[in-house]
């Protein structure tokens, strides 16, 4: 019964750990998305009975070995809105001892393990947290994908469409992304991606996927595919320097880091949100998250259970991580 779930739900990825009290990594496994605010109930049952599914069968574990789930969710709002829902689905599918928590607070939890700083988290969607010495909290951004999602792979997906669009219509400057897009569609012409876009209704996680497509033209010194993920580097960096801000760190130094597939992929957004990040706060420490965010769930569902965190535990993990993850 020592078994923890740890999830991390995306709006385009779930993935799930089976970890035990002394941290080591029993089982692994993914799914599909698990956002219940962008994709139907159904999907979202079958995504989180898949993933812990997987993470069982790998660790040669039965529902018999698992103590608890902890999950952190893109649907849930780290003041707890969508909480109660997501509960009420994990018992639905045989689990009574659940934590649930936000994406974005495991992602936190996870890069600093543990330790007050602010971190930002780019995947499908994008938002930033803060978290002081004394436990305050400040969250940036996560307004989602209308009038939200700076920076993500969402918006550079779109970026990339719109850069693609102006190409073609001579509006813009030449773009290699018209003829990356029209081949990672499957079409024959840009025209068809008004259908593919809007009679076919391709999802926000849908365009997120543009975004590997826009990056491997950047790599190409594509200038214009380049100016996406630059822009999109700045804009992150804006949301730290908010949350930095309202924090009122003052001169004191400040760790920073980050989280998700935009910062994983894309050394362009990394090494671009670093550099504007230090310009306006010398005194920010970025620094490359320690663990992913399904280890952050698992943190927090420690605590939720009363078990204690050491240093050995940690290293534990870290060298578990990198057995299991690469």
């Amino acid at each position: 019964m020592g078994i923890i779930l740890s999830i991390d739900g995306g709006g385009s990825r779930t993935r799930c750990f089976a970890i035990d009290r002394d941290g080591r990594i029993l089982g692994a496994g993914e799914s599909g998305p698990s956002n219940h605010l962008l994709v139907e109930d159904a999907i979202v049952r079958r995504s989180l009975q898949e993933v812990m599914d997987r993470s069982l069968e790998d660790a040669g574990l039965t529902r018999a070995g698992v103590g608890s789930v902890s999950a952190g969710l893109a649907g849930v709002d780290y003041r707890g809105e969508g909480r109660i829902e997501m509960e009420a689905i994990f018992r639905e599918l045989g689990f009574q001892s659940v934590v649930i928590e936000s994406d974005l607070l495991i992602a936190h939890a996870a890069a600093l393990s543990n330790r007050p700083g602010v971190v930002v988290l780019a995947g499908t969607g994008s938002s930033t947290l803060g978290v002081k010495a004394n436990g305050d909290r400040v969250k940036i951004g996560g307004w989602g994908p209308i009038f939200g999602d700076e920076g993500s792979a969402q918006r550079i997906g779109q970026m990339a469409l719109r850069a693609a669009a102006r190409s073609y219509d001579g509006r813009g400057p030449h773009t290699q992304l018209t003829e990356a897009v029209v081949s990672s569609l499957g079409l024959s012409d840009f025209q068809e991606t008004i259908t593919r876009v809007y009679r076919d209704g391709m999802r926000a996680r849908d365009i997120a996927r543009l975004s590997r497509v826009a990056y491997e033209v950047a790599e190409k010194d594509d200038e214009v595919a380049r100016g996406i993920f630059i822009a999109a580097g700045d804009e992150l960096a804006e949301t730290a320097e908010a949350a930095i801000k309202q924090l009122e760190c003052g001169q004191a130094e400040v760790m920073v880091s980050y989280q998700g597939a935009v910062f994983e992929n894309c050394s362009l957004v990394r090494n671009r949100f670093t550099e504007v990040l230090r310009r306006t706060f010398p005194n920010a420490s970025v620094i490359a998250p320690r663990f992913p965010p399904a280890i952050g769930a698992y943190l927090l569902g420690r605590a939720a259970r009363g078990w204690q965190l050491n240093t050995e535990t940690l290293d534990q993990l870290e060298l578990w991580t990198q057995l299991r993850l690469g």
